[in-house]
């Protein structure tokens, strides 16, 4: 089983308690299927690829060694996503976060970060990859809980109660952030509209 179809939240629990009982292909199964979402979700919040690529390794690491504590198997992703998101946290809060290069969003070596479909229109990409590189620096002017909360949703495609849940944080904070981020980025990217 590899397809996202495939990942429903019963064999996700099913892959959690046999890997809570040692079974290390289960845990490979669960590192297949959320690595590339990890590394997408630290690179939203961090901005540049290193930090982005060793969130994704931390918060997985941490999971297998932290698993015997996950009580709800069915709360797998977002317990795993909650790691990841306080891990870029604690870098973004660091005074000696380092300023790395900017993953370079049409980067063919890391497919499961950019569409690879090619175009038909090479000025509307142009466009595209313009309008992205802006949304992407917006970004990272967003306080880092409203950036949360907007890649989760955005990017993530979790629900409010799932990003509730992430997040440790009432639905209806997670609406407020999610209301005003959407509203700065609209203002901030009008020019580009």
């Amino acid at each position: 089983m590899n397809s996202d179809d495939e990942f429903t939240p019963e064999y996700i629990a099913t892959l959690v308690l046999r890997a809570q009982d040692g079974d290390l292909d289960s845990f490979a199964r669960l590192v297949d299927r959320y690595q590339a979402p990890l590394l997408r979700l630290s690179y939203r919040m961090l901005g540049n690829r290193a930090d982005a690529e060793d969130v994704a390794q931390e918060s997985l690491v941490k999971a297998w060694t932290t698993l015997e504590h996950l009580a709800i198997p069915e709360a797998f992703p977002t317990w795993l996503y909650r790691q990841a998101v306080n891990r870029c946290k604690d870098i973004l809060r660091s005074p000696k976060r380092s300023a790395t290069v900017p993953i370079d969003e049409t980067n063919q070596d890391h497919p499961s970060m950019t569409d690879t479909r090619p175009a038909n229109d090479p000025q509307r990409v142009t466009e595209v990859h313009s309008s992205m590189d802006e949304l992407s620096r917006l970004l990272l002017t967003l306080p880092e809980d409203q950036r949360a909360c907007w890649v989760l949703r955005e990017y993530m495609g979790l629900s409010y109660a799932e990003i509730s849940e992430t997040l440790a944080t009432p639905v209806a904070t997670v609406r407020g952030r999610l209301s005003r981020a959407r509203a700065r980025l609209a203002q901030d990217m009008k020019e580009w509209r």
